[in-house]
């Protein structure tokens, strides 16, 4: 009935061999009982392991894929469709001019090639840069190295200036077909993050939806690592922030590191940028709490830029408008600028100001275009007004 030889059965007696699965489904159809019945007779998988599989099914799925074949093989299939656990969602805000950046330079390139990204990291955290890759950075069409020493440089100078932290890196996937990091890429995200003691970090992945060379539309895959030195992969939807980030817009206004070709962004459209995770938002990039620290760093770099040209120390007073910075001209005589509280902190007025005799007087000056940008532009005006109110004051009788 079962459909077996005497030989068979008396090997399966002595343990000489097991069961077929076929065999088994057989036995319990004639006995009427269920197969698993049998599983507790298994010396293969004890019941209790079998118990705990059926509450664990892709252990169990790895298991029989294991019985059916090559244990190497079968193990190396699963490593490679495996999909790491992720958490959804977290957000991170970025620039239209940092998107631009990073579209402009993937679309440059029929090979990888990729830059870093930098920012605050607070409750929300903020990319104010994305690079391009250092002059020795090793573009391949599967993969691509970034120039460390680059890498080291320019994060200094941005953490120095800006208060900016190294978030990660962004590169492209061409011809991968991963829109993931790839095993490389996390285990290089977690390197990173144990030599800086580093508890997050992000990385995007660049693919391209579809077009011509010249016409090429990207698409932005974030990602964060929230619990380094552990590779899991968080999905991450953007906060879009509209204009040109203030840290770039500073660098371009000091026509600092040409290297990075900062206004080559400004001919890539953000219609040819897509998204992986479409943005929970398209907001103003000129608020926020990291926005306050920027400003700061900003309106310290014109104080010194001013202190160059002054004739002593600086003095800021904080107003509901903004801010006022006083310049001394004399011990008795200043020169006061009155600057606006909001992005890029607009010159508003500029007074002299006489401390002996208690009298203020407006200076008629060229406000336009005016801000903590232009920092040339700010001396030119002390220096130009002091010389003329000087003049004045000794031609008075």
């Amino acid at each position: 009935m079962l459909g077996i030889s005497a030989a068979y059965l008396v090997d399966i007696e002595k343990d000489r061999r097991l069961p077929t699965e076929e065999l088994l489904q057989k036995t319990a159809d004639l006995l009427d009982i269920p197969v698993a019945t049998f599983d507790e007779f298994s010396p293969d998988v004890p019941k209790a392991v079998k118990d705990w599989l059926d509450k664990n099914p892709l252990l169990g799925k790895v298991m029989s894929l294991l019985r059916k074949g090559s244990p190497d093989e079968t193990l190396a299939k699963f490593e490679k469709a495996i999909v790491r656990p992720r958490q959804r969602k977290f957000t991170i805000a970025i620039y239209h001019s940092e998107l631009q950046a990073i579209g402009s330079e993937s679309a440059s390139w029929d090979t990888e090639t990729g830059g870093d990204l930098f920012g605050i990291w607070g409750d929300v955290p903020v990319v104010y840069f994305a690079s391009r890759a250092g002059p020795n950075a090793k573009r391949e069409h599967a993969h691509f190295r970034l120039d460390v020493d680059y890498l080291i440089k320019l994060s200094g100078q941005l953490e120095k200036d800006w208060g900016l932290r190294y978030f990660g890196d962004w590169h492209s996937h061409h011809r991968l077909g991963l829109s993931t990091p790839s095993a490389g890429d996390q285990r290089r995200i977690v390197s990173v993050g144990a030599k800086n003691t580093f508890d997050e970090m992000a990385e995007f992945i660049i693919t391209f939806a579809s077009g011509q060379d010249a016409e090429k539309t990207i698409v932005i895959n974030p990602y964060a690592y929230l619990d380094l030195p552990s590779q899991t992969l968080t999905d991450v939807a953007l906060i879009v922030l509209e204009g040109t980030s203030p840290v770039r817009s500073a660098l371009i206004a000091a026509s600092s590191m040409p290297e990075q070709q900062l206004t080559a962004f400004s001919s890539f459209p953000i219609e040819r940028i897509s998204f992986s995770v479409e943005p929970v938002g398209r907001v103003s990039g000129t608020v926020g709490s990291s926005m306050f620290q920027i400003s700061e760093r900003l309106l310290h770099k014109a104080m010194s830029a001013l202190t160059t040209v002054s004739s002593g120390e600086l003095e800021l007073y904080r107003e509901s408008f903004g801010f006022v910075v006083v310049a001394p001209v004399n011990d008795k005589q200043n020169i006061a600028f009155a600057i606006d509280k909001n992005w890029p902190h607009s010159l508003l007025q500029v007074e002299w100001i006489d401390r002996q005799s208690g009298s203020t007087e407006e200076i008629s000056a060229d406000l336009a275009g005016l801000t903590l940008l232009t920092t040339e532009r700010l001396k030119e005006i002390y220096s130009t007004a002091k010389g003329s109110m000087i003049g004045q004051k000794n031609d008075t009788p």
